[in-house]
């Protein structure tokens, strides 16, 4: 079953509440790495906390996400943050969160700094909204897939793509610019011989599992198409409102997930109007079989950068109406403006009559 997450209305973690934190991790008045003084603590969540912090030679305001003490003791997942500081600070590209530093606090745990983000998590505005148009839904598809194309490009993979990943904020006259985030579960490619290079062991499985690839669900090894599937599965809900597949317990997902057909969009949300080009591009991207998926994002954004945001309406016999009042009160001046014309015009010609044959 799916969990609820709170708005976080600043900060780059949406799974953050806005309340705020009273046991002894709370760091707030504490410089660390020399730089960053932490000023308040903008949500915590179940491993940690997000503070708004300030880099004292810069004075700059930024986002400082730091691991609880109680996870920091545990070699596992003081892994995964690190994991997650290494893979981010990787990335520059405009739509994926920007992780200035990371380095250890003065209680031995860990944190990262990074860019200050206002908006909401892309799964909030579904909350509220429900299946969105797919002029809409394709536009913050295409920037999903471009920062994971990127990623890829740079040897990360993000294993964790759903919408409370995806930070919505308003860029210019784009209010619907989308910023990646969260790669606690990310791997990094080419360091496989590494043992702390990755959180993931064979036959683990760690993730959300309504976005989890049946490879991913069965523990087995994945790739880049992993990401391609997660990525079907957050198209599919932009387009519905819902996940293609949800159930009571996490293993009554995995389960789905490995063996189940997906419900058609079409049929899932038949009044969402969704075109028959993007349902077939949604059910390739969760295909079981990850020979038939796409095999990169590129060729997932690919084929929906072609299919257009423009989708003409079905013909069907209708009754011609009759013209409403308001149609009528429209032409009503343009009729009184060409007779007044055509007055004038026969003014003008009895007059220039009247002129010629004068003597």
């Amino acid at each position: 079953m799916r969990s609820d997450s709170s708005k976080a209305v600043v900060g780059p973690n949406p799974l953050l509440t806005d309340a705020a934190a009273t046991d002894p991790d709370d760091l707030c008045g504490a410089v660390l790495g020399e730089r960053y003084r932490l000023l308040r603590i903008l949500g915590h969540g179940g491993m940690g906390y997000v503070y708004l912090a300030q880099h004292t030679t810069l004075d700059k305001t930024v986002a400082v996400k730091v691991l609880g003490s109680r996870w920091a003791r545990q070699p596992e997942f003081r892994e995964r943050f690190l994991v997650e500081a290494k893979a981010t600070s990787k990335l520059r590209h405009e739509n994926v969160i920007e992780v200035h530093d990371f380095g250890v606090t003065p209680n031995d745990s860990a944190f990262m700094a990074m860019e200050l983000l206002r908006g909401e998590a892309l799964s909030e505005l579904v909350a509220r909204e429900g299946a969105l148009t797919w002029p809409r839904a394709k536009g913050i598809a295409l920037q999903v897939c471009r920062a994971l194309h990127f990623a890829h490009e740079n040897g990360v993979l993000h294993r964790d793509v759903k919408p409370e990943n995806c930070f919505r904020m308003k860029r210019g006259a784009n209010r619907d610019f989308i910023k990646l985030l969260d790669f606690g579960l990310a791997k990094i490619f080419g360091d496989e011989k590494d043992p702390h290079s990755s959180l993931t062991r064979a036959g683990a499985v760690f993730g959300t599992p309504e976005y989890m690839s049946p490879e991913q669900a069965r523990g087995k090894p994945v790739d880049v198409r992993t990401d391609v599937y997660s990525t079907g599965v957050l198209l599919y809900e932009l387009m519905t409102g819902q996940v293609p597949f949800s159930g009571e317990t996490f293993m009554d997902v995995l389960t789905k997930q490995c063996a189940d057909a997906p419900t058609p969009p079409t049929i899932m949300a038949p009044h969402a109007a969704i075109p028959p080009d993007v349902e077939a591009v949604i059910l390739r991207a969760l295909s079981k079989d990850v020979s038939t998926r796409y095999q990169t994002m590129r060729e997932l954004a690919e084929a929906l950068a072609v299919i257009p945001t423009f989708v003409a309406q079905a013909t069907s016999v209708v009754p011609q109406a009759s013209p409403s009042p308001n149609a009528a009160a429209i032409k009503g001046p343009y009729v009184i403006a060409i007779a007044t014309l055509c007055f004038v015009v026969l003014v003008l010609s009895i007059a220039l009559a009247v002129a010629v044959l004068r003597p």
